[in-house]
């Protein structure tokens, strides 16, 4: 599966809390189970079970079962998901609030226990949706709440003062809990946004190398544990400083921008390309032995040189590494810079190896940036 650059504000970037979403949901699921199944069962015991939690209680608890079930086979359907329990949630929740208003409000002083759960529909939409879309829901969802339980007060035997100070207090905490997520998913969409400046190339919106950096740790450490192969590719445009020297820097930007999207055009969900440089782009090849990383390296030089790149025809110098046990990164690095360095020694706009050639024992002095 290839995959392309997606713009700046798509799920290129990525999210650093969708796998900490997706563990959560996985606990949620069979919690709002068990809390539907403990309600009926209280209910039964204490002989209060309403005719309203004997026909959806059971059918909820169902659904979120069957949700945990599919999103363990399906982690990548994590939203579609959170639709469906949202959907769930908010029936049962808009349900309750006219069954409470018409039926049960006027004899008592508190809301039912099942009426806690109604800002929990607040919390979902605004984990699932973009800010503005997740208030928008919410509020139309307190509207609709508030309507049926008017209606509901309207319907029901008496009114009195302790009924209505309840049913505006509910009102009134439910606008403040809105008012606290609007808050907290502005603060969470800064926090989005930092996080992808920091770790994103604002140039050609690959990986930085900072966020690399960190990537090549995290990898360096399954291998050790795991004994599992990965490469890295060091590519480095040809002459560049003289295509900035011949047809400007804007040329030259652009040509870093496509450069990226062809390169990333050919690589697997599971790599990952940074620019690592001014010129040079770094790729992570996870699960990938020295002989199939050079095979991708070729392909990514061939992607490159097929056609000119804004006007230009433009070549790469690839130099390839595969990981061996007790490597560091920085002893990784170092031979993926020494075998790209080869490569434009050899002549450039070629692929070579780690075990390609001999070290020389000193490097030819070439024009320019020594590129």
């Amino acid at each position: 599966m290839r995959r392309g650059m997606d713009p700046y504000t798509t799920m290129e970037v990525d999210d650093p809390l969708e796998n900490l979403r997706l563990r959560v949901t996985l606990w949620l699921l069979p919690m709002g189970a068990v809390a539907a199944l403990a309600a009926w069962g209280f209910s039964v015991a204490g002989g209060v079970l309403n005719p309203l939690d004997r026909a959806l209680l059971w059918p909820m608890a169902l659904g979120f079962l069957v949700l945990e079930f599919y999103l363990w086979r399906n982690p990548q359907r994590i939203r579609q998901v959170w639709k469906a329990a949202l959907a769930l949630l908010a029936v049962y929740e808009l349900s309750v609030v006219y069954y409470e208003a018409a039926f049960f409000l006027y004899k008592r002083d508190g809301i039912s226990p099942a009426l806690l759960w109604f800002p929990m529909v607040y919390l979902t939409a605004f984990v699932l949706l973009n800010r503005r879309q997740a208030f928008g829901f919410s509020l139309s969802y307190l509207g609709l709440g508030l309507l049926l339980g008017t209606a509901g007060l309207l319907s029901s035997p008496v009114v009195n003062p302790t009924a209505l100070n309840t049913a505006l207090q509910f009102v009134l905490s439910n606008l403040a809990y809105l008012m606290l997520l609007y808050v907290f998913a502005s603060l969470r969409r800064h926090y989005a946004q930092m996080h992808q400046m920091a770790h994103t190339d604002p140039l050609t919106n690959l990986t930085n190398r900072r966020a690399m950096q960190g990537r090549l740790e995290a990898e360096l450490e399954r291998a050790q544990r795991y004994q599992r192969p990965f490469s890295l590719l060091l590519a480095d445009i040809d002459h560049f400083k003289q295509i900035n020297d011949t047809y400007g820097h804007p040329v030259g930007d652009q040509v870093l921008r496509e450069v990226a999207v062809r390169m990333q055009q050919h690589l697997r969900d599971s790599d990952t390309l940074a620019r690592w440089g001014g010129e040079e782009f770094l790729v992570l090849a996870p699960e990938t032995e020295l002989g199939p990383a050079q095979g991708l390296a070729q392909r990514l030089l061939e992607a490159v040189r097929q056609a000119p790149l804004a006007g230009v025809p433009v070549s790469l110098s690839i130099g390839v590494a595969a990981y061996r046990p007790g490597d560091t990164v920085a002893a990784l690095l170092s031979r993926v810079d020494e075998a790209m360095y080869r490569a434009k020694a050899a002549g450039r706009n070629r692929v070579l190896g780690e075990d390609s050639l001999v070290l020389p024992t000193s490097w030819p002095e070439e024009e320019g940036s020594g590129r």
